[in-house]
């Protein structure tokens, strides 16, 4: 979550007020799953992908954003996946900040339509629900002796929609897509004070990897738009060796750089780790922010270590 987020958690503690611009988990590894961001990559490999993910975010300040999630992809047909056009995905995402909960949980589809001997364009969308939960025991509320708020905890159960497009070869990827397509608002209590509306969030993305023998190198960016929070974009660099280990780098405007690492242990497994360096003023309470990633690669006992079309 960008500082937008904790900027609403402030403004949550003056209840009663309407309060708008709530955002989703932020990812600094995204590029090692760009399935989390884009359901046209469903099916992209030619195995079933499975990453589990663990982020902390602003470690030192108390009830900063915390957030776990698993996704898994896989062409429909994993036997003939070459000639597979049809890929099937799904994500599950729990996200703490603070007194704000999200449990989120959606399915994909993706087509894959081969232009040409060498490039590929896939349309993807996804469906699902999120249920937001808010903590009343976690707020200093105004006036506790107000009936509204001896009901307990707020939630409430709304439906979600993504949609994407991801443009691609072994060695080029371009791709857009949105999250939270219904922008829905979430009304926690009879009164209309405590709203909270979720915007559209858009994405988009580039890369494009250079072949140095058995060593990669691949530069990429990352546009991020969430409205009213001002346009965000990233900078990646990341260098591959002999399909066994990588490094990278990634540069943040306004928020600071990353480091990250990741091992190829065999065809099935793999891990990830990111650290966070705060640029910010909130340098001055967090110890910076970690992000691990675990993937686990089905039904790919004899295939390559790294990922032929997702780097």
């Amino acid at each position: 979550m960008s500082n937008l987020g904790k900027v609403w958690l402030l403004l949550v503690a003056c209840l009663p007020t309407a309060v708008t611009g709530q955002q989703y988990s932020h990812y600094t590894m995204y590029m090692a799953n760009n399935f989390v961001l884009n359901p046209a990559l469903a099916g992209v490999e030619s195995y079933t992908d499975l990453k589990l993910a663990v982020r902390s975010q602003w470690t030192g300040i108390t009830d900063a954003p915390k957030t776990v999630y698993a996704t898994v992809n896989s062409p429909l047909n994993a036997q003939h996946a070459k000639k597979n056009r049809i890929g099937i995905g799904g994500k599950v995402i729990l996200d703490q900040t603070g007194p704000i909960s999200l449990a989120s949980a959606e399915v994909s589809g993706a087509y894959h339509l081969r232009l040409n001997a060498m490039y590929r364009l896939s349309f993807g969308v996804g469906a699902g629900i999120n249920y937001h939960r808010l903590s009343i025991q976690k707020l200093q509320l105004r006036d506790p002796a107000d009936p509204i708020y001896s009901q307990g905890d707020f939630g409430q159960l709304v439906p979600t929609v993504s949609a994407g497009l991801w443009f691609y070869s072994n060695d080029l990827y371009v791709g857009i897509s949105a999250q939270n397509l219904l922008e829905n608002s979430m009304e926690f209590s009879v009164a209309d004070d405590l709203r909270m509306p979720m915007q559209r969030h858009y994405f988009a993305t580039a890369g494009y990897r250079f072949r140095f023998g058995s060593f990669y190198l691949t530069p990429s960016a990352m546009v991020k738009f969430v409205h009213p929070a001002p346009v965000g974009y990233d900078v990646n660099v990341k260098g591959q060796f002999s399909d066994v280990f990588w490094t990278g780098v990634t540069w943040r405007y306004r928020d600071g750089v990353a480091a990250m690492a990741g091992f190829f242990i065999s065809p099935t497994l793999n891990v990830a780790y990111a650290y966070d360096f705060v640029n910010s003023d909130l340098r001055r309470h967090s110890q910076g922010s970690h992000e691990i990633i675990l993937g686990i690669n089905i039904n790919n006992q004899w295939g390559p270590k790294c990922p032929t079309i997702v780097w």
